[in-house]
């Protein structure tokens, strides 16, 4: 009885961690076309020689430290949306997020190794995987059901409308964004 009660909440509880993981995934490639493109190859070479020259512990900090910076920014932006400036406040806000998105993912691929030295990080990286995995799993049945029912009703849809039109372009910039977004 408890396991059918809590059934539901643990699908919620997984589909919000996917919905994190699915931004991460698709905000990620962005954010590493944006690294790429700016002129931090030196700097990340001179960083990673530096991050191999300290402890583990000490890493850790120095991977937190975006995180921990632009909390006052977000506190900021959060401000002066609440005075009324939605609009500016909300972009400072993923402005601040981007950013901090960004030096995550810079200092993620530098400070990888050293980060996995420490066993409690490798612990809690391993878990954030596994976790991931299974959110997977849990969802999965639900996935399906809505793929199945989202066919069943372009099925419709392409009957009332025929076949081509406005539907068929949405289809191909669909498949040009997604043959894009592979390479």
């Amino acid at each position: 009885m408890t396991r059918r009660l809590l059934k539901p909440l643990w699908i919620f509880i997984a589909l919000l961690f996917l919905l994190e993981a699915w931004l991460w995934d698709r905000i990620q490639p962005l954010i590493a076309w944006l690294v790429d493109r700016l002129p931090w190859r030196e700097f990340k070479a001179a960083l990673s020689r530096g991050v191999a020259q300290l402890p583990p512990v000490i890493v850790i900090f120095l991977f937190a430290l975006p995180e921990v910076l632009g909390i006052p920014a977000q506190l900021f932006s959060l401000w002066i949306a609440a005075k009324g400036a939605v609009i500016f406040g909300t972009v400072l806000f993923l402005l601040a997020k981007g950013v901090g998105l960004m030096a995550t993912l810079v200092l993620f691929e530098v400070c990888h190794e050293k980060l996995m030295e420490l066993s409690w990080f490798r612990y809690a990286y391993r878990l954030v995987t596994d976790a991931r995995a299974w959110a997977k799993v849990q969802v999965q049945p639900l996935l399906d059901e809505i793929t199945q029912l989202r066919g069943r009703l372009m099925l419709r849809v392409k009957a009332l409308l025929g076949e081509g039109g406005f539907f068929e372009i949405l289809r191909r910039i669909r498949a040009t964004v997604k043959k894009r977004s592979a390479r």
